[in-house]
């Protein structure tokens, strides 16, 4: 039966402790969580170079969107059993350690066990303005792998999600979304914007 995967968002550090925050989706278990990160990301570096990482979930979409679509930093704080950070506005998290890398090209398998759970808040959840602005931030990291038509359309279709059920906070990460994709479909080649 295949995982369950929960969208998160990843913190790593790398040797010198510099802080990367990247959205991630995680093959989810009660003590092992598997990551998936490509080989060429500084994610993977991370993990692989320190053995560790911090698994947030959060209900603010737009930590989805910006680090989806740039290097966007967010408060943090010190995690309690591995080197990392846990975001501020995480409601919890997991302290994760590697158990098994497989980097296989083009994406790795990194096994991973929970060595520390904590909470700092409740989860709202996802309505579905926030589940629209996640989808969004998904696809606007494929803009290389899929038509700059099906992309348009399916941002069309979640817009009108986000325009009936949002709020404010979903609104501004649809809007950096929205203007992020119609960007890079602008400078894409030709043969990409059909």
């Amino acid at each position: 039966m295949p995982a369950v995967i929960i969208e998160s968002i990843l913190t790593t550090v790398d040797a010198q402790g510099r802080v990367n925050i990247a959205p991630m989706g995680v093959d989810w278990g009660d003590d092992v969580l598997v990551i998936k990160p490509f080989l060429e990301t500084t994610t993977f570096r991370n993990v692989r170079a320190t053995r560790a990482a911090v698994i947030n979930l959060t209900d603010d979409v737009l930590i989805f969107a910006r680090t989806a679509i740039d290097t966007a930093m967010f408060p943090t704080h010190p995690a309690t059993r591995v080197r990392g950070v846990v975001l501020d506005a995480a409601c919890s998290w997991r302290e994760v350690e590697v158990v098994a890398i497989d980097d296989a090209p083009p994406r790795s398998r990194i096994e991973t066990r929970v060595l520390y759970h904590g909470t700092q808040r409740e989860f709202l959840g996802f309505n579905r303005a926030r589940n629209a602005v996640l989808e969004a931030a998904i696809l606007s990291t494929r803009t290389h792998l899929l038509p700059a038509e099906e992309i348009l359309g399916d941002f069309r279709r979640l817009q009108v999600i986000v325009d009936k059920t949002a709020g404010p906070r979903e609104h501004e990460a649809m809007a950096l979304l929205t203007q992020f994709v119609r960007d890079k479909l602008r400078d894409a080649p030709s043969s990409r914007a059909s």
